[in-house]
């Protein structure tokens, strides 16, 4: 029952979330972008995990950028397809990508990176709710990977994909914070 109120609630935010007009979505990632810059100068973060950001998702390119010239290090997720799970992997450059599972760029395999080396944790979604749980594309990975992390984790969602309760199972895991075009919600 949850599974399938799940794979509703994904498709529907999806339309919601691509039909956001592309340039009010460039504005909204300015903001979005303008507070973590903020944040990580203001925490001091020296490692941060990013995703690569993918069709109508938050862009995370230009907060990539701001790392490397303020040189924080960063850190993508991989899939690794036989074990069902997220791999990690420090990036320099936008060089250091290829295209990887279900066409989303990924680090070509260079230098792991281990989850307790990385402050600042930054996850995409398709929907956030108020107490900061988050529906995303319904494989799982951030659900196995967020409970073993040190650093705190933020959710990135635009203002559209925040609703007030989603459908919530046993494994599904929390972020810390949600940082939207218009608001921060903290859960911590």
């Amino acid at each position: 029952m949850i599974i399938e109120l799940k794979k509703e609630l994904r498709k529907k935010m999806m339309i919601i979330r691509d039909s956001i007009d592309e340039n009010i979505r460039r504005k909204k990632d300015e903001k979005i972008t303008s507070k973590i810059k903020e944040l990580l100068l203001k925490k001091k973060i020296e490692s941060i995990l990013l995703y690569a950001s993918y069709r109508t998702e938050v862009d995370t390119w230009r907060i990539f950028e701001f790392c490397k010239h303020n040189k924080i290090k960063t850190a993508f997720p991989k899939v690794n397809i036989k074990e069902h799970k997220l791999e990690l992997y420090w990036v320099e450059s936008i060089e250091d990508f290829s295209i990887g599972f279900k066409s989303i760029p990924e680090p070509k395999i260079k230098t792991k990176a281990k989850l307790n080396d990385i402050d600042l944790i930054l996850v995409p979604g398709v929907a956030f709710d108020e107490s900061c749980y988050r529906i995303g594309y319904g494989g799982g990975y951030y659900d196995r990977l967020l409970p073993m992390r040190y650093g705190d984790c933020i959710g990135l969602a635009y203002e559209e994909q925040i609703i007030d309760n989603l459908p919530v199972e046993f494994h599904d895991t929390k972020v810390d914070l949600i940082i939207t075009d218009t608001r921060e919600i903290s859960c911590v």
